[in-house]
């Protein structure tokens, strides 16, 4: 089957949101493309916010690869997940803009909270609550109520939804693959906010070793996707931190 993985191209108009405005790597998404690829599926990563694509664009480049699930998250990347931006105006512009005759796939802290609102508001036909990177594969090979956290429209458009949440095993997931990306836009540092960490020899990298949190704080909403604290096999997080220093990160 053919996945097409779209971050989309983000903005913060009027919006409440208070982490950082700058592109990162959309790492759920390029965790998810690894373990679709492991199983044999086509994948094209699409990111939008990074390579400052319009949806007609991105639309071409669809068409040329037809996909068979339209995938995309409902806030940015960096594991913004736990304090997202409330609103869901950028991914439902986007899949109206994109207008896909695929199955569209919904991601991300909203879905994972309030499935049902979020598929109405966005227009998806599939939300999969928690973490998507090993649900994602199941919605080509298993009934979907069969998939822990898939909710989806049935043919009379109403929803229905299986139990659970998507958790990932972490020492599955081996180095991220960024032959293919635009590693050399990333021209931002971490937790320096804009305006610091523009010139290219100060460029930074975003690398995932863990998921998870031990602690309980009330202002946080990982609770419901992202709670148990899993790591990465350290082969794998060491050959993505190289294979980025090589790229100039």
């Amino acid at each position: 089957m053919k996945y097409a993985l779209v971050n989309p191209r983000w903005t913060f108009a009027g919006s409440t949101y208070f982490g950082c405005t700058a592109p990162h790597f959309p790492l759920e998404l390029l965790s998810a493309r690894e373990v679709l690829r492991s199983q044999g599926h086509q994948v094209l990563l699409i990111d939008a916010f990074m390579e400052e694509l319009p949806p007609p664009v991105v639309r071409q480049r669809l068409d040329s690869f037809a996909e068979d699930f339209l995938v995309v998250p409902t806030a940015p990347s960096y594991l913004f997940w736990r304090c997202p931006q409330p609103e869901l105006r950028v991914p439902r512009e986007w899949i109206a803009a994109l207008d896909r005759p695929s199955t569209k796939v919904v991601i991300g802290p909203h879905g994972s909270v309030t499935p049902v609102v979020t598929m109405a508001k966005t227009g998806a036909d599939v939300v999969l609550r928690g973490e998507p990177d090993q649900t994602l594969p199941q919605l080509a090979t298993m009934p979907w109520e069969m998939i822990d956290g898939c909710c989806w429209r049935d043919g009379a458009r109403k929803f229905r939804s299986a139990p659970g949440l998507g958790v990932t095993d972490m020492r599955a997931i081996g180095p991220l693959d960024y032959s293919d990306y635009p590693v050399e836009r990333h021209a931002h540092m971490h937790h320096i906010f804009p305006g610091n960490g523009a010139d290219h020899l100060r460029r930074g990298a975003e690398v995932e070793f863990a998921r998870g949190c031990p602690y309980s704080c009330t202002f946080c909403n990982k609770t419901l996707f992202r709670n148990k604290y899993r790591e990465r096999e350290l082969s794998s997080v060491m050959a993505e931190i190289d294979q980025l220093i090589a790229r100039g990160s």
